[in-house]
């Protein structure tokens, strides 16, 4: 998770001081932060920038120098998080200080472009960094027996441990109990591709649109781990189709980074809500692109006015009622005079029906 660096924005010391916080942070857990380093590549190797980001800040918080050039990286481009320039600059900084020539070019060449209170901000974040020295954390205290089944409850989701997870499940556990993360056990057995653990505790009533900090989503976990049956289960189930991430991205454009070519051609078959279509069907005849009264229901009529909308919008002709379509005939409406009423009108509309008999 994101570490709050705006807090305190006095300086504490120049770049030597920062190097010295690297060297003497060589020995603290070093192991563990190179851990995350690894499994943070392995996301971002399969297009999972969200998990990437989120093991990339967790060690270079504590000085592991390839994740501060990483996380830098992400920053810069808008991956997995917003993107926040200044904050790149910083862990760009942070990487050079510890010998990552590249990181030293990538720095320099990011702040040509910095207005003056930007490389204000920069230094002064620089400055205020201090890692995080896993060896000085809060006394380890004994765990409370919620957070002993908490524990035991996200294990068993992370590892697909279905008798755990019923026996929880009927003890009245919370199906939606997050984790230091924000992470649900739905979202945690759907990224390690455990399809029954996430079908039973979708059929328990376990919330398959909650997302974590950063946007991400069951359905995302799904997309991106390539479990297309239990995206099919995820979507019959409920889950929203066109719901984005902090960056913007859906679990369509997810699957399709990560490869996973037969789930993102799924995605593009499927069409929005019978409400949602209705409301889309309503805006067409508004325009004038079809007849008769909006019924919710898809077929040929509809697809037919669809695709004559979105070949003059410019739009690919699919013929399916999706997001974009629906939001391109939001603005399109929005952005003419409002119809006239049926009874000032001329010929009033007929009351048929839409529907593809």
């Amino acid at each position: 998770m994101r570490k709050p660096i705006f807090g305190r924005l006095s300086f504490i010391g120049t770049f030597f001081f920062m190097l010295l916080f690297a060297i003497i942070l060589g020995g603290i857990n070093s192991k563990a932060a190179f851990a995350d380093f690894a499994e943070g590549k392995k996301a971002f190797d399969a297009g999972d920038y969200s998990t990437a980001f989120r093991y990339w800040h967790t060690s270079a918080d504590q000085g592991e120098a390839n994740s501060q050039l990483e996380l830098a990286r992400l920053y810069r481009e808008g991956k997995g998080t917003n993107k926040d320039k200044v904050v790149a600059s910083l862990y760009f900084t942070l990487a050079a200080q510890q010998q990552i020539k590249v990181a030293a070019k990538e720095q320099q060449d990011l702040v040509e472009d910095f207005s003056k209170e930007e490389l204000t901000l920069a230094q002064k974040l620089v400055a205020s960094w201090e890692p995080i020295d896993v060896r000085n954390g809060p006394e380890v205290t004994e765990l409370t027996a919620e957070e002993k089944k908490a524990l035991r409850w996200f294990k068993a989701a992370e590892k697909g441990t279905v008798k755990t997870i019923k026996e929880m499940i009927e003890a009245g556990f919370d199906l939606n109990k997050r984790d230091k993360d924000g992470w649900t056990a739905l979202m945690l057995a759907a990224l390690n591709n455990h399809r029954v653990t996430s079908t039973t505790l979708i059929e328990a009533g376990a919330d398959l649109n909650i997302a974590d900090p950063l946007g991400m989503t069951a359905l995302m976990a799904a997309s991106v781990a390539g479990n297309k049956p239990l995206v099919e289960f995820m979507v019959k189930s409920g889950a929203d189709i066109e719901q984005e991430d902090t960056v913007g991205e859906t679990a369509e454009y997810m699957a399709e980074q990560a490869g996973h070519v037969t789930i993102a051609r799924y995605f593009s078959t499927l069409e929005l809500p019978e409400a949602q279509i209705k409301e889309a069907q309503e805006l067409l005849i508004a325009l004038g692109y079809l007849e008769g009264s909006a019924d919710g229901k898809t077929g040929p009529k509809t697809s037919a006015a669809v695709k004559k909308f979105q070949k003059d919008s410019g739009q690919k002709q699919t013929g399916l009622v999706r997001k974009l379509l629906l939001d391109t005939l939001e603005d399109k409406v929005s952005g003419e005079e409002p119809p006239l009423q049926a009874e000032e009108m001329d010929t009033p509309f007929e009351a048929a029906s839409v529907s593809d008999e």
